[in-house]
């Protein structure tokens, strides 16, 4: 059974978590697998066709990549030979003072434009489409069930928001005494070790930067040692509105609450 999570978000857009995001599970996938889609509550009509859209873009980014490792070889193959006939071919075609330098130059770049184009091939091949019209039919027919437990994870996030910029930042940086937001979650714990994994992998696919924010906080409290630097760093970016200091939140205290 394939499980993804929609949590809804206040003036922001849904969080829809699904493992669709990683492709090395691609060939784990039925093609008759259920899905099920939880949600705190009853989704509104712009909240499915968010969550649909959402499902779909994961699919296409998945299978381009799974489609793309399964033809790596072939493809360097096929480039190194298309590297060693054109280079071959230039070294006898042109005569230069400087020799193997257009050569190699001209070469690099009609590789380049092989690779790209056999890329583009593998994505459109009839085994890519098959695969993604799949998974597309499955999600599309997906069980929604609610899940209570679910709103504490919202709640989580509106309430994180709402509070103090500046003393969330020095809670997470452990420059004051003051504790994080208390999070509490009466599901099981496997559910929440799902959730807190497909979130991780959600922001490290979509906000790069966030996650390299997030390993370095929780790294810092792993050794328990404060840094105000940091701190000042957090709400700086808050403050020209590049990292989302709730959702930052969110994944630390989930990651502390599963360890």
């Amino acid at each position: 059974m394939i499980t993804c999570y929609v949590l809804a978000r206040h003036q922001k857009s849904s969080l829809c978590l699904s493992p669709y995001l990683d492709a090395e599970r691609m060939d784990d996938w039925k093609e008759d697998e259920e899905v099920v889609l939880k949600s705190s509550g009853m989704l509104t009509k712009n909240q499915k066709d968010e969550v649909t859209y959402a499902l779909y873009a994961a699919i296409d980014f998945s299978v381009d990549r799974w489609i793309q490792n399964k033809q790596y070889v072939p493809r360097l193959l096929i480039c190194a030979l298309i590297f060693t006939a054109s280079y071959f071919l230039l070294s006898l075609a042109i005569r230069d003072p400087i020799p193997m330098i257009d050569e190699i130059a001209i070469s690099v770049g009609l590789t380049l434009l092989g690779w790209n184009a056999l890329a583009k091939r593998d994505t459109r091949s009839s085994v890519a489409q098959r695969r993604r019209y799949e998974l597309k039919v499955r999600a599309s027919e997906r069980q929604e069930v609610i899940d209570e437990q679910l709103f504490a994870l919202e709640e989580y996030l509106d309430e994180a928001a709402k509070v103090d910029a500046l003393s969330l930042c020095n809670s997470l940086c452990l420059v004051s005494s003051e504790q994080l937001l208390p999070f509490s979650f009466e599901g099981r714990l496997d559910e929440l070790k799902d959730i807190s994994k497909l979130l991780f992998l959600h922001v490290r696919l979509n906000d790069k930067a966030l996650l390299q924010m997030a390993q370095t906080v929780l790294r810092l409290r792993r050794q328990g040692k404060a840094d105000s630097r940091l701190a000042a760093k957090l709400y700086h970016e808050h403050m020209q509105k590049r990292i989302d200091l709730a959702l930052l939140s969110l994944l630390i205290v989930l990651d502390e609450a599963t360890a």
